[in-house]
Order: C-alpha cells, then sequence, then structure tokens
C-alpha cells in the first residue's frame, strides 16, 4: 500500500518565473536520487484547471533542500510502491508567490490522495485491418506523388487518424468530395469504402491514377451487387444512415437496390413479384444491428437469403463486443477522443451498458483526481478521433501515480472457411 508523504521546501537549482507554475518530470532528491513523475501531465491539468496562467513541465535532474533560502519553493510528493520502486508527485514556484504556491500544493496534495495500485485493460486498436490499410495507403500515396507536381487527391470522407490528416495534409494531400479540380496526372486515391463507378469512370477518362484502397469486403460486396443485379435480383441493402460505404455499393447496381435502415423501411420494402430478393449487409455494421432488419425483411419476403453468408463483415460487432467486455472488468472506463464525434459517443454509451462509470477524455490533462477516486481497475477504449499517443501518454500518467498492471483485451472472429 503507497504512503504518500508530502514535504514543502526552498530548492536550488530549478528556476522558476514569479506567476509560473513548473512540474517535473523527473526528480532528483538527495535521498532518493532521480525519481519518476510520470503523473506530471495530470499535475498540470490540475493547475490549469485552478486558473493557473504558466504550466511549464520539465524535468528537474537535481535539487538540493538547504536550510536556509532557495531558488524555488517545491511542493512534493514521495510515494513508495509496493514493488519497491519510489514516484514522485511534484510542483515548484517561485520564492514569495504565494498564489502559485497555494494552486501547486492542491494539485500535488489532490493526486498524492489517490495514488494506489490499479490494474488497466486496454481494448485494441480502433482502426479494422481493411481501414488502416487505407490509411498507409494514403500515406504512401502523398509521400511518393506530392513531389512529382502531381496533386494527391483523398476522396471524402476519408477516416484518419489526427496525426495522419495533419501529417498528409502537410504533405499536400487534399481531401474532396469531387474531382472538379484534378488535372490529369494527378492521383486519387480511393478510401476504405469504396468510391462509386461514376467516380471510377470519371478517373479514367481524365487521366487520373487511381489508387484503390477500398476494402476487401466492400469491394467484394459491390461486385457482389453488380452481379445480383445483372441477372435481374433486387437488393435490400441493409445498412446504417449516412454509411460512406452505402452509395459506392448501390452505383453498382443502379436501380436494383433499395437501402433499408429501419424496420418499417424493411416493412414497406416494394419489389416486383417476378424479381427475386437478395439482401446483403453492408461492411462495416455491426451484425446485432443488423439482426433486427434482417427479420423485418423476411417477414416480408420469406424467401430472401444472403448471397455473402461467408463473407460478413465482424469488424463492427468485434471492437463493440471488445468494448463491452473491457467495461465489465473495469470500475471506470476511459473513452479516448473528442467527445463531440459519434464515435466516442457510440463507444461511451456501449461501455455504459455493460455498467461501468465512463469518462469522455480528449487529452490526458483532463484526467482528474475525482475520476479515480476508490477505483482499482481502469479500462481504456480509443476512438478514431483519438491521437495514435493519447492512450501512451494516459498509461504512463496512471502508472506515476502508482502500479499499474496491464492487460490488452480484444474480441476476434475468425471466418471458417473460404467465402466464394
Amino acid at each position: 500500500m503507497i504512503q504518500p508523504g508530502m514535504r514543502e521546501f526552498q530548492a536550488t537549482g530549478i528556476t522558476v518565473q514569479r506567476g509560473e507554475i513548473l512540474v517535473p518530470r523527473l526528480i532528483g532528491v538527495a535521498s532518493h536520487g532521480v525519481l519518476s513523475c510520470g503523473a506530471a501531465p495530470l499535475v498540470a491539468g490540475s493547475l490549469q484547471r485552478r486558473g493557473a496562467q504558466e504550466v511549464r513541465l520539465a524535468p528537474v535532474p537535481k535539487c538540493d533542500d538547504p536550510a536556509g533560502n532557495g531558488d524555488a519553493h517545491l511542493v512534493l510528493a514521495i510515494c513508495a510502491q509496493d514493488d519497491g520502486r519510489t514516484v514522485a508527485i511534484a510542483a515548484a514556484t517561485a520564492p514569495q508567490d504565494k498564489l502559485a504556491a497555494a494552486h501547486a500544493r492542491a494539485a500535488v496534495a489532490e493526486w498524492a490522495a489517490v495514488t494506489g495500485s490499479r490494474t488497466l485493460l486496454a481494448a485494441a486498436s480502433p482502426w479494422c485491418s481493411g481501414a488502416a490499410a487505407a490509411i498507409e495507403a494514403c500515406r504512401e500515396a502523398a509521400a511518393a506523388h506530392t513531389a512529382t507536381g502531381h496533386t494527391v487527391w483523398l476522396l471524402a470522407p476519408v477516416l484518419l487518424p489526427p496525426e495522419t490528416a495533419a501529417e498528409l495534409a502537410s504533405l499536400g494531400a487534399v481531401q474532396v468530395s469531387s474531382l472538379a479540380d484534378a488535372q490529369p496526372g494527378d492521383v486519387v486515391v480511393i478510401p476504405a469504402h469504396g468510391a462509386s463507378a461514376e467516380i471510377r469512370m470519371e478517373a479514367a477518362e481524365r487521366g487520373l491514377t487511381l489508387i484503390d484502397a477500398t476494402c476487401p469486403l466492400v469491394a467484394r460486396a459491390q461486385d457482389k451487387a453488380a452481379r445480383l443485379a445483372d441477372r435481374g435480383q433486387h437488393i435490400a441493402l441493409i445498412s446504417q444512415p449516412g454509411a460512406a460505404a452505402t452509395g459506392p455499393i448501390t452505383s453498382r447496381a443502379a436501380g436494383h437496390v433499395t437501402v433499408v435502415e429501419t424496420a418499417a423501411g424493411a416493412a414497406a420494402l416494394r419489389a416486383a413479384d417476378s424479381r427475386p430478393v437478395s439482401y446483403m449487409v453492408q461492411p462495416g455494421m455491426p451484425m446485432e444491428s443488423a439482426a433486427g432488419l434482417v427479420s423485418a425483411l423476411r417477414a416480408r419476403y420469406p424467401a430472401a437469403r444472403d448471397p455473402l453468408p461467408g463473407g460478413a463483415c465482424y469488424a463492427a460487432s468485434d471492437r463493440a463486443a471488445t468494448a463491452r467486455t473491457v467495461a465489465a472488468g473495469s470500475d471506470l472506463v476511459l473513452v479516448l477522443g473528442s467527445a463531440q464525434t459519434a464515435d466516442v459517443r457510440q463507444l461511451a454509451a456501449q461501455a455504459r451498458e455493460a455498467g461501468a462509470k465512463v469518462q469522455q477524455v480528449a487529452a490526458v490533462a483532463e484526467v482528474t483526481p475525482a475520476m479515480l477516486a476508490g477505483v482499482t481497475s481502469v479500462g481504456l477504449v480509443e476512438s478514431t478521433s483519438a491521437p495514435a499517443v493519447l492512450g501512451t501518454e494516459v498509461i504512463a500518467a496512471l502508472a506515476g501515480l502508482g502500479p499499474l498492471s496491464v492487460a490488452r483485451r480484444k474480441v476476434s472472429t475468425e471466418l471458417a472457411g473460404t467465402p466464394a
């Protein structure tokens, strides 16, 4: 059990300006040597919430503990861990800066109060293999072609990690919804959800270079829709509102597809009695969400069948199951990413369904002591809007509060056999 002991002293070897608070990332203390301060970003976040205007994180390799006046006022909590290591929580202010010292004292004290051993259960990456491959294709295309003078166009919507989007923008890649500004020789990257038949034809006619990063399961659904239409069948495409893959699939079977997004829509489906009806679940849609729509459709057309039973996409279902499994084993689930995105809201809802407390976190500094009070098991679920480094930052910061046992969990569905 950790017994944090706080102390305050005047320290030399630290330079802090009046009105500034320095939060050490590591600190050298004569009696303990150099100590890690992994919780420094958490302390900085508390200081900012308290109204501190200037907060700086920096290493302090050495500080003395003289009897007289020093260069800075240091608040320090030493936390001995069960595994024999020691971590520190600290903040330094200018001498005689009473307001800053009060903020520093309060921030260090509140984090020292929630130190302790914890377990952390992290969900797998939010990016499925098809999306990850498309992201890499975008990166390679931008790196290889922007130097040639030709523009790289990414067909929107392109779902990218925030840092990848910034990287591609810095390389000159442009996200567009049409090819109106493309010039011969320019490069067009088709994202994981695919592109319509019209876009592909336009690109070919205008002499554009196509890089096709369509997810294999989406591509297979497009091809199957085209073949079914050629046979005169009507297709009910079971989909989610606004799904990006819907348009590219329906474009391959124009006039033969009805998009079904609700049970009422399935019940209202109309097809000529002489035309057989097939249904397809749009890749990327959780199979659990599709089940009710399939039942409603088959109540209307009992002979309707799925022509892709062996090629279903379980990525969304596996991801949802992973989030619920992580939540079931956690007192608190931190959902990483922007609270304004639908993905974060959906993950938070899935975690709550498993009975866990949920907090949405867009930056490590947003984690508060109140979130962790009484919490011994933490779940970590990343949304597609979370920077890739955020999970690592949160884990490192929590490890700065005491022993942290980290495990990773992923629910994965494996298909037996080879789909036709």
